[in-house]
């Protein structure tokens, strides 16, 4: 009775059901709660998800000695690892200590205050044995703006006799004596500073784990008695795979009518010369190109209306403000919306929003929709703010408010701030008069379509950013480049391009599934158009990257993009001799383009703020998102695989099923890998960010969930009943479901934590969408599990 218990406490299928739990404790506090404190409180924090925890571990020890796994190097020192970042999390959970600091210009402590997550009225003291004194903070700012570029603390740490001096920032920390303080925060005037102070001895121990799991990983994959090389042989025989490397790497206002026709001719000169000239927005130079393309999109969702681009639409509003004012241009998506404005088409003319005195006619509605709470909202009233944004922006443009172009001429301003007409006020009269002339002379030619006066008038204005902000300006290389990369729209046409190439190589490769013949020539034309789109969208991205100045990875419209990229890269190195397989990863590059081009996410270039300017971005963000290429491609080939099973009763195709499922396992296995590491990279430097390696943010733990349900999809295939061909295509396919909400989910719903994106602004129906999907996935793996034992048992 003793070893039946013991052999059931090791077995695999309870190795599962522990993953579940531990799961599924994470969804919960991750769903359940609205804040950080009552997920630990009423989870971490807790005995029994402490238990779930140390029982994976002895369950992973016996079943590492039943599976004999240490004949295995690689599989030996991955699962090892597992135990070790158990242990190391142990070791910190039970033993490490962690409080704040808050200190005052020329103020100095010893002293600071102990946390604890799962109470936080429970606040105890520590002393740290030696001072810390704050000499000076100093906050730099982006130019013209209050965003933070970054926060800097000089201190002086005294201990008894002997003191040094050091300069703590954000991804630059002080460690002495066995604590580790980081820059966390600041006092709203910006004369003190507050520190995060931290021991961990376990953490040590974790980063040994992390190591190991690397190791792990990249042995597994070349172990010749390992599954994943013996799947990757298989295929080499049948011709499918081909396995290359693995990734690395209103004043002037008359109403007047206009001939939209004449002034379309008329205006194109101007209004390209008009759009080289610099502005300064939310701390960033840049061409007034992009400003112009990212107003015009947010207010008409198009960049090109009643046959005028944005650049004419923006020129068109400065100078003819009344006519255009009654132009059909605010984009009205809602069809309750468009009745009650009582208008037929999608877009409403910006005055119908007004009466005769200038007032909102509907800001009962827009308060009512402000005050509500996200959650509460209706859909109607979230309309209203997507329009109550629109009239703001259009608003922006004809008051001038959002050109500013005029430095000031005070040798003092640090912050480099530019003016625009509204803020000439603020500088000396002298200045202002002459700003306010040079302007006034820039629309009048913008109006008068005369090329030759503006070009004069532009120039006066980029000689005097020169002569007083000269620091802070782009190179004309970069101004030129920006505006070129604005007109191209590569991103938006790979759409197309990706979808087209991956439906036409899905359909040659059921042709040649079922035909039983090689169209040799045309894999070979598809391969190449797919290298040639994927060798311009890498191309795009590096001109954004050095537009921009960082990696093009920093929010959420470029990691979209980067998630494309990486199914295109994984389908076209990886799986290239299969069509079904290359056609599933264009395919899917396909619509991650077409998803960072949906309303809500913007494409337009930002600020980094100061945590992400670390070298970290490059490492930790480049290989997790790349891991969401490959599980993509794994996902489509389940999907496909599951049209070869329905196909199956017109002919035979089991062979065919099996090669395409030994691609998805390959496909999973590096994107569970890559995954694994990128997690664990987050890991050191959110570590080195803001002291804590692992703190169970939503993000992070929607990593770990992910991570959990592939390896449990992985492991089936040593599983009676979750070994066949059917279920693990389906699994393949329905895991796909923990990305998207690992993602989206995170970043866009449930918008906690230091990842999210959206600020809550994503669609609850998707929402419930991908936990439907994570459902269906749950019952799959529980009903396959509860079968595997009830047949083991009946053996007994």
């Amino acid at each position: 009775m003793l070893k039946r218990i013991f052999n059931l406490l090791i077995s695999l299928e309870t190795a599962v059901f522990l993953s579940l739990l531990y799961m599924f404790a994470q969804i919960y506090a991750t769903l359940g709660f609205a804040s950080d404190s009552d997920a630990w409180l009423y989870v971490y924090g807790r005995g029994w998800f402490e238990a779930i925890q140390w029982l994976l571990v002895f369950n992973l020890i016996g079943m590492m000695y039943k599976y004999k796994t240490y004949k295995k190097k690689g599989i030996f020192i991955l699962h090892l690892s597992i135990i070790v970042i158990f242990l190391g999390a142990g070791i910190t959970r039970y033993f490490s200590k962690e409080g704040v600091l808050h200190l005052r210009n020329g103020a100095e402590s010893s002293i600071i205050s102990l946390q604890n997550k799962a109470n936080p009225s429970d606040v105890g003291i520590l002393d740290l044995g030696f001072t810390v004194r704050l000499d000076k903070f100093v906050m730099h700012k982006y130019p013209g703006s209050t965003q933070p570029s970054s926060y800097d603390s000089y201190v002086t740490v005294i201990d008894g006799n002997k003191s040094f001096q050091y300069h703590i920032y954000m991804n630059h920390i002080l460690v002495y004596k066995g604590f580790r303080i980081y820059q966390m925060a600041y006092d709203p005037d910006e004369k003190g500073s507050i520190f995060l102070v931290g021991k961990d001895p376990g953490m040590w121990m974790t980063y040994l784990g992390y190591i190991l799991m690397v190791i792990g990983f990249f042995m597994s994959m070349f172990e010749k008695k390992g599954r994943f090389v013996a799947t990757s042989k298989k295929l080499k025989e049948s011709g499918l795979f081909t396995l290359l490397i693995l990734f690395t790497f209103g004043f002037l206002n008359q109403a007047k009518a206009i001939n939209l026709e004449e002034f379309s001719k008329q205006s194109k000169g101007v209004a390209t010369e008009f759009a080289k000239g610099l502005v300064q927005f939310n701390g960033r130079v840049k061409p007034i190109d992009s400003l112009n393309m990212d107003f015009i999109h947010k207010i008409t969702k198009k960049s090109k209306l009643n046959g005028l681009d944005y650049n004419q639409l923006v020129i068109g509003m400065m100078s003819y403000p009344s006519f255009f004012q009654n132009l059909p241009m605010i984009y009205v998506g809602n069809p309750e919306l468009r009745k009650l404005l009582g208008i037929k088409t999608k877009y409403a003319p910006y005055n119908i929003f007004f009466n005769d005195m200038g007032q909102l006619k509907y800001m009962k509605q827009i308060d009512l929709a402000m005050q509500t709470p996200d959650r509460d909202r209706t859909k109607l009233q979230r309309e209203w703010l997507k329009i109550n944004e629109r009239l703001y922006v259009a608003y922006m443009i004809y008051d001038y408010k959002v050109f500013k172009m005029f430095p000031n001429q005070n040798s003092k301003d640090e912050n480099y701030k530019w003016y625009s007409v509204d803020e000439f006020k603020q500088l000396d009269q002298l200045t202002g008069r002459f700003y306010f002339n040079l302007f006034v002379k820039v629309v009048s030619d913008l109006k008068t379509f005369n090329l030759e006066e503006l070009k004069k008038s532009m120039n006066k204005i980029y000689e005097i950013q020169k002569m007083y902000s000269a620091k802070i300006l782009p190179s004309q290389t970069q101004v030129e480049l920006e505006i070129k990369y604005n007109h191209l729209k590569i991103f938006p046409s790979l759409i197309g391009i990706y979808s087209l190439l991956g439906l036409i190589a899905i359909f040659i490769g059921f042709f040649e599934v079922l035909k039983v013949k090689k169209l040799t020539k045309t894999e070979l034309v598809l391969v190449v158009l797919g290298w040639m789109a994927l060798f311009i969208h890498t191309a795009n991205m590096i001109l954004r990257w050095y537009i921009s100045g960082h990696a093009p990875w920093s929010n959420a419209y470029e990691s979209i993009i980067f998630i494309a990229w990486g199914s295109a890269f994984a389908s076209l190195m990886f799986f290239k001799r299969s069509m079904l397989a290359l056609g599933a990863g264009l395919f899917m590059a396909g619509m991650f383009m077409m998803v960072a081009h949906l309303n809500n996410i913007d494409p337009q270039i930002t600020n980094m703020v100061p945590v992400l300017k670390s070298y970290w971005l490059l490492i930790h963000v480049a290989v997790i998102t790349s891991s969401y290429g490959f599980l993509a491609v794994g996902s489509m080939l389940g999907f496909l695989n599951m049209i070869l099973f329905g196909l199956k009763k017109y002919r035979p195709l089991d062979f065919q099923i099996k090669e395409i499922n030994n691609i998805i396992y390959l496909s999973l296995y590096i994107g569970l890998a890559l995954l694994s590491i990128g997690t664990f990279l987050g890991g050191v430097w959110a570590n080195e960010s803001w002291g804590r390696y692992w703190s169970w943010d939503p993000k992070e733990t929607w990593s770990l969930i992910t991570m959990i349900a592939y390896a449990i999809v992985i492991h089936g295939k040593m599983i009676p009943k979750m070994r066949g061909e059917f279920i693990f295509s389906l699994l393949a396919f329905i895991s796909f479901f923990f990305v998207l909400m690992t993602y989206f989910g995170v970043n866009f719903y449930i918008a906690q934590g230091l990842h999210a994106y959206g600020r809550g602004e994503g669609d609850a129906t998707w929402f419930n969408v991908l936990k439907a999907g994570i459902g269906i996935w749950t019952m799959i793996v529980v009903a396959t599990i509860t079968m595997a034992i009830m047949q083991r048992n009946k053996k007994d």
